[in-house]
């Protein structure tokens, strides 16, 4: 009976035109671009990172979940999703019930190889498509974090994507962490180096980025950015063995500050309030 119960606990441009180099975040001279509006924010996106060297694994999700009784009350499970695995382990079951996943009561850690990410009681991981490619003698592991039923407010909205990548013996490993997320995970070849290069999406502005913005366009007043509307893109690179923020000679990092017209809808129009992106 514990054992079921256990098993039970898991955005094109117009035109396709790409902006211009500029950047308020940048203090760059050139000229603003400031409410230029685009149709899908997913087609946008796409267009970004388009890439046609990646090859994808045909892999069979095989999965599989185990319930061990550690003594004391203390469970854990093993859940395998092909060559990864996530191990929850619970403490005093019986006193705390199987929904109670406080930080004090249950552990959770991603496995791959010797790698491992020590993640939270909260998630689940699931094996999406094309999870596993290769690109450039690179091999790149990806599983996807969800909440879980039981789930409460903002935990609810938040999606991570653990990416092992893998070059000769040396295998490196980056959490991309969606709150809010709109878009799932996207990667591609964006500036033409090799080195594949993943968008990083956070919801929200700071508020040193409405202030400027604001300075810059006073009609942007009262700008209504909930984390769900507004989203900063930015980008890693995996170069080398190490993974780093995508950026320009003079070290500027790139960037897109967007406003969705229908909050996470990615197929809905947007305005690109300000950007510094590749040529």
């Amino acid at each position: 009976m514990a054992k079921n119960l256990f098993l039970f606990i898991f955005i094109f441009l117009t035109a396709c035109e790409k902006p211009k180099k500029q950047g308020l975040l940048t203090d760059s001279p050139a000229p603003p671009l400031i409410f230029t509006r685009h149709k899908s924010l997913e087609k946008f996106l796409d267009s970004l990172v388009q890439t046609s060297d990646i090859t994808y694994a045909q892999t069979d999700p095989l999965c599989s979940a185990d319930t061990f009784a550690l003594g004391n009350n203390n469970f854990r499970i093993v859940k395998t999703l092909g060559d990864i695995r996530q191990y929850y382990h619970y403490y005093d079951w019986e006193k705390r019930g199987p929904f109670e996943n406080t930080a004090d009561s249950c552990n959770s850690v991603l496995q791959f190889g010797s790698h491992k990410w020590a993640g939270h009681c909260q998630l689940h991981m699931e094996f999406p498509e094309n999870a596993e490619f290769t690109f450039n003698h690179s091999k790149f592991i990806y599983r996807l974090g969800v909440p879980m039923n039981n789930c409460i407010g903002r935990m609810c909205r938040v999606l991570s994507y653990p990416v092992f990548a893998i070059t000769g013996q040396d295998t490196s490993l980056q959490v991309f962490t969606n709150v809010e997320d709109v878009t799932g995970l996207r990667y591609g070849d964006v500036n033409g180096d090799k080195c594949l290069d993943f968008l990083v999406i956070d919801s929200g502005f700071s508020t040193e980025i409405l202030k400027k913005l604001v300075q810059r366009n006073k009609e942007l007043t009262g700008l209504d950015c909930s984390d769900d509307q507004c989203y900063k893109i930015t980008a890693l690179t995996f170069r080398d063995g190490k993974w780093t923020e995508l950026k320009d000679r003079n070290g500027k990092p790139f960037y897109f500050l967007i406003w969705l017209n229908e909050a996470l809808n990615p197929e809905s129009g947007f305005q690109l309030l300000d950007a510094y992106w590749v040529d």
